[in-house]
């Protein structure tokens, strides 16, 4: 029997304000500070993914049949802001182990299966069209009958312009759920386009305005309006298209 076509169980985005954590003046506080990553983007994320994980009705006991995906694209990036800045200001010893930990974007998939228990393949994904990647590549896996269910998740929060910028930024973190079995809305469609900066086909500009969590907003909204017609997500030169169908 074919594998059913990938559908949408559920869908999450949240956009907050947070303030973007700033190395202290005193020394001696820099080992106490917040991390960026660890203290803040982690958590958001993770809380966004238990609510779509809640919303397509996965039991806390039933994750492990799951795999994650995840785009990342400039979310880490505030750990390497925060190497940089300490080592220019007060010195390498000063740095906290911990930041080492959540330096890869691949920290905030391994964050997601180990405190969901998600047993499934992991997979991050970066670059100006991750987050349609990420989308597209977690439907081809349950199409292929590899995987019944995928967690998709995303981030993005812009770090502020300068070190001497305060206040708070905005910060979105989405998750949707990809299920072979149920669901509405066909995820169908993907052809890659070779975005990410190692390979080529988007310049600088496309790479620091990339913002991963967008394709997943414009699968939610659809998601939530069950429109009769299909729709397209583009970016970073990746297309996935978003079909009607399934239960209602």
């Amino acid at each position: 029997m074919a594998p059913d076509a990938p559908r949408i169980a559920a869908a999450a985005v949240r956009l907050v304000e947070r303030d973007f954590p700033r190395v202290p003046r005193e020394t001696a506080d820099v080992p106490r500070m917040p991390l960026a990553v660890r203290d803040v983007l982690g958590p958001e994320l993770l809380a966004t993914a238990r609510e779509a994980l809640t919303a397509a009705g996965v039991a806390a006991d039933d994750t492990h049949t799951l795999g994650c995906v995840t785009a990342s694209h400039r979310a880490t990036s505030a750990t390497s802001a925060y190497i940089a800045e300490v080592l220019d200001s007060h010195g390498p010893r000063w740095l906290a182990p911990e930041c080492f930990l959540h330096y890869s974007a691949h920290s905030l998939t391994g964050r997601l299966c180990i405190e969901l228990g998600l047993d499934g393949a992991a997979v991050t994904l970066t670059g100006p069209s991750s987050g349609i990647d990420a989308l597209g590549y977690a439907a081809s896996v349950i199409a292929s009958g590899r995987l019944r269910r995928v967690l998709v998740a995303a981030a993005y929060w812009p770090p502020p312009g300068t070190r001497r910028d305060t206040g708070t930024v905005p910060l979105r973190t989405a998750a949707v759920v990809l299920t072979g079995a149920g669901g509405w809305g066909d995820v169908t469609g993907w052809r890659p386009g070779g975005g990410h900066p190692a390979v080529g086909g988007a310049d600088d500009a496309d790479h620091e305005r990339s913002d991963p969590s967008e394709a997943f907003a414009a699968l939610a909204d659809w998601y939530r309006r069950r429109p009769g017609v299909p729709t397209e997500l583009l970016g970073g030169g990746s297309r996935l298209v978003l079909r009607p169908g399934g239960a209602v």
